[in-house]
């Protein structure tokens, strides 16, 4: 009966085990990664805007609550271009005044480049990602790229236009999140489309276009914030193993709660079955009492002198009860006889074996028992 208990006890502890550490590790196994943001923003003389509208006034009102939006540990690698590339010091955000140093980078530039060198801007940015890959590759990388579209190299650059396909091959496969920042007319979002689609189609599949039609502060503060966030769950979503998904671990939960039903009715059902003859073998004559074993519906049924037993027998001369015990054996429920005290058992009728037999008779100090299955 006690190795019955502790096999089912320790098959309890195992299974709660495998569920306790899934669903503490699964939560830090997929913990959210910082990131390490490039924040990139077209600083060319079209950036001034059109028709009155300033378009770099616009950016620079919004992109302060673009970042405050950013969490603790995120980094910020600020660069601008236009006719050439400025790449800020990385500042990781550890407190307001990080934040404070970003936000006064942003605040200083000007819309005065002369050309906008897309293509500079590119190579540039990705040399950028990838540094930042090597040195922290357990972050996101985050590009955002703040742009009306305009590519414009300078004219002593030969070639210079955009052409996804010269740096495709150094950079396909990444898993960068890409986010372009259409901030023109109509016109200029559909170059920023087409600038998006190559993008995606050579470098990372995590690459998306967010249009500003709908206001410069909505699309760079929430729409850009709403899309970042959603592209980096829906790959972390997508990594996920089977094993670790919240649909697995409830299924795992379920499965030992049916368990844990399962061997309490096993356990319910381990009763001790069957009836004892017994009588005082010290008398000339006895008399020979019955009791039903069955009635008690006990895994234990105590055999012994006092108010505390199953069984009271007031003349029995033992200090200890004798313990009939439900235990399994093949699927099939036994008993079995033991003694806690000084006082041991003695069968009568063969030699004595772990589960009692129908008929068995044992003698323990001063009384005799018959054993009868039921």
């Amino acid at each position: 009966m006690k190795t019955q208990i502790k096999k089912i006890h320790g098959t309890f502890a195992a299974i709660l085990t495998v569920v306790i550490i899934l669903i503490l590790a699964v939560p830090n196994l997929y913990a959210a990664k910082n990131k390490d943001l490039i924040l990139v923003l077209d600083t060319s003389l079209s950036m001034t805007g059109y028709g009155g509208k300033s378009i770099m006034s616009r950016v620079k009102k919004s992109l302060p609550r673009f970042i405050d939006q950013l969490e603790e540990d995120d980094s910020i690698t600020f660069i601008t271009f236009d006719t050439d590339v400025k790449v800020y010091p990385r500042i990781v955000i550890e407190d307001e005044s990080n934040r404070d140093v970003i936000k006064k980078y942003i605040s200083m530039v000007e819309a005065k480049g002369k050309w906008t060198y897309t293509m500079r801007m590119i190579r540039t940015v990705f040399a950028t990602a990838q540094k930042l890959e090597d040195e922290y590759p357990d972050r996101e990388r985050v590009i955002v790229v703040l742009t009306d579209a305009l590519d414009d190299p300078p004219p002593w650059q030969g070639g210079a236009h955009f052409n996804i396909k010269s740096i495709a091959e150094k950079y396909s496969g990444k898993e960068w999140f890409i986010h372009f920042v259409s901030l023109g007319n109509l016109k200029q979002n559909e170059k920023v489309a087409e600038i998006t689609r190559q993008v995606k189609e050579n470098v990372s599949d995590y690459t998306s276009l967010i249009e500003t039609r709908d206001g410069t502060e909505k699309g760079i503060s929430e729409d850009l914030s709403r899309e970042m966030n959603t592209m980096i769950e829906e790959k972390r979503e997508s990594e996920r193993m089977f094993f670790t998904r919240p649909w697995f671990i409830a299924i795992l939960v379920i499965l030992f709660i049916l368990v844990i039903i399962y061997f309490l009715k096993k356990l319910a059902e381990l009763k001790v079955r069957g009836k004892l003859e017994y009588w005082n073998n010290e008398l000339l004559e006895p008399y020979v009492e019955e009791f039903n074993l069955t009635t008690t519906n006990s895994k234990s049924v105590f055999i012994g002198r006092g108010v505390g037993n199953h069984l009271n027998i007031r003349d029995f001369d033992v200090r200890k009860p004798v313990v009939i015990s439900a235990d399994r054996e093949s699927g099939e429920v036994k008993c079995t006889v033991s003694m806690t005290g000084e006082d041991s058992i003695e069968f009568k009728n063969r030699e004595p074996g772990k589960f009692l037999q129908d008929g068995d008779i044992f003698k323990v100090a001063n009384y005799t028992f018959k054993y009868y299955e039921e």
